[in-house]
């Protein structure tokens, strides 16, 4: 193999010193990844969306109405359960990469978009006790909604060439996803504790569908996330013929996730929307690993194709999820290196 087209691959794979001259090298990108963020369950909240048919006033009402002043109201929040594929996103971008044979930088952006399927079921329990008599009533929600999402990537990253087959890297990476999502909501009621109101209170009997039209039927979310992170590993690189170079990089990176807001819309039978729900969710700070494995292969001094399987993972160390349930990001990449 020549010293041009080794290191030609060095500088476009991996950000290895190119030829003794300062120079550029361009190319196209492509990727499938996959994400997820949506499988994570740690932070998943109760039952949202059940028509609520006991205050403070209404029991309060209940007491005076019956005479038990120990009337008891409780509500029992059942959980949360969510089944769902993760996202997979088919990216398209580029890269820049310039630099000198001690020092190399790397510039890339990779534009795409994914979607997934999810299903959330929440169930919740209210129990009326009073006297000797216990009522309970049992609310469940199922929601499959199909959600869309964009993902940006933006990366920089600097190289130092410690020898032929090792180098030093440190970068820094932005990710944003911009998620919509649209979802048929189910909900499962039984009657009792309304069928006692209205006996106890004097009014009408419970209807399966107190709100008519506007019952809830459908949800519509919007969400934006970002990601920034700092990063610094090795890297290292085998050839194993005259035109083919294996490569390991191995790098440590620690991430922030500012907080965002999940926008909830609901929208009844008559297509008005219900009501709008805003959950704010905390900023988020990980640590994990950034490891890529792949093959470069020289097609002639001035030009290179790669091939690499990348995986990032992300533990949080703050925000609404456990330390355990981590992010991955995870795929293949594939680019051709042009020295210009």
């Amino acid at each position: 193999m020549r010293l041009g087209g080794y290191l030609l691959v060095g500088a476009a794979a991996m950000g290895i010193a190119a030829p003794a001259h300062a120079d550029v090298i361009i190319g196209p990108r492509v990727a499938y990844y996959f994400d997820n963020s949506n499988l994570r369950t740690s932070d998943l909240e109760g039952l949202q969306d059940a028509r609520t048919t006991i205050n403070d006033r209404v029991t309060q009402d209940l007491r005076d109405a019956t005479g038990f002043d120990d009337l008891l109201v409780t509500s029992v929040d059942n959980g949360s359960a969510t089944n769902a594929d993760q996202v997979g996103f088919a990216m398209i971008g580029g890269m820049v990469n310039f630099g000198d044979d001690r020092d190399r930088f790397t510039v890339s952006a990779m534009y795409g978009s994914g979607e997934a399927t999810t299903e959330l079921v929440s169930s919740r329990e209210i129990t009326v006790e009073v006297a000797d008599i216990g009522i309970n009533e049992l609310s469940v929600i199922q929601t499959v909604a199909r959600e869309e999402v964009d993902r940006l990537d933006l990366e920089l990253t600097w190289q130092r060439r410690l020898n032929e087959n090792f180098a030093i890297s440190a970068g820094a990476r932005f990710e944003r996803l911009d998620i919509s999502g649209r979802g048929a909501i189910s909900i499962r009621e039984t009657d009792a504790v309304r069928q006692f109101i209205a006996e106890t209170l004097g009014q009408d009997a419970p209807s399966r569908n107190l709100d008519g039209d506007r019952q809830p039927n459908l949800q519509v979310t919007q969400r934006t996330l970002e990601t920034y992170s700092a990063r610094a590993g090795v890297t290292a690189f085998v050839p194993f013929n005259d035109r083919a170079v294996a490569f390991f990089n191995g790098m440590v990176q620690g991430s922030y996730q500012p907080s965002s807001e999940f926008r909830t819309a609901f929208i009844g039978v008559n297509g008005e929307e219900v009501r709008e729900e805003i959950r704010k969710d905390r900023g988020e700070v990980s640590v994990g690993p950034d490891i890529a494995v792949g093959v470069q292969l020289i097609l002639s001094d001035d030009l290179a194709i790669d091939l690499r399987y990348r995986a990032i993972m992300f533990f949080p160390l703050s925000g609404d999820f456990d330390f355990g349930d981590s992010r991955v990001n995870h795929g293949v990449n594939l680019g051709l290196s042009l020295r210009l």
